[in-house]
């Protein structure tokens, strides 16, 4: 059970509402839905990487895999196993992110990618060495785009786990990325 109680449709701010009524009915969202102002940032914030990021979208889910396995976010994890697979991602590779690196399923870039995580997760400061492997196959633009998403799904994660957040009972229907990026587009003005 979670440590809060998610809140009622009927007790948000307007916006927060309205935005609720157009994503997947997650326990993720309802739970985000309670912080008031900042919500709705925080969705456009997410819908900028999910709909113009500059990494590739299967490099970035590996990414929020790993960040979910290092923090033991069961939640996360499985949310984001399910992105993959509306990404196409084979169950070897969503399988393959939780265990030793470097891995062969993986290129050489997502390696360095998720070898970078592993520092920015454990220790804050990736390293120069594990820096420049990684930069060696991935533009300024992606670097910056790759330390964001570990550090927002750190967040995200300690998030979950403070507040215990439940797994739903069973998949929602309509929570794959399609949907979740439709829902987000609507709140950035049909982008």
């Amino acid at each position: 059970m979670a440590r809060l109680p998610y809140p009622e449709l009927k007790d948000l701010p307007p916006e927060n509402r309205e935005l609720m009524a157009s994503l997947p009915p997650l326990n993720v969202f309802r739970m985000m839905s309670g912080a008031g102002a900042s919500f709705a940032p925080f969705m456009q914030f997410i819908s900028a990487y999910l709909n113009e990021g500059v990494l590739d979208p299967e490099l970035r889910e590996l990414v929020i895999l790993r960040v979910g396995h290092l923090c033991g976010s069961a939640y996360e994890v499985h949310q984001h196993e399910r992105v993959s697979r509306t990404l196409g991602m084979s169950d070897a590779r969503i399988q393959a992110v939780k265990g030793k690196l470097p891995n062969d399923l993986f290129s050489d870039a997502e390696n360095a990618a998720l070898l970078f995580t592993d520092e920015q997760v454990a220790q804050v400061k990736v390293s120069e060495t594990t820096f420049a492997a990684t930069h060696a196959h991935l533009t300024d633009g992606q670097i910056v785009e790759l330390t964001i998403i570990v550090g927002t799904y750190l967040m995200v994660c300690r998030f979950l786990e403070t507040l215990e957040v439940e797994l739903e009972e069973t998949d929602i229907d309509g929570s794959g990325l399609e949907e979740i990026e439709a829902s987000i587009k609507t709140l950035n003005g049909g982008e």
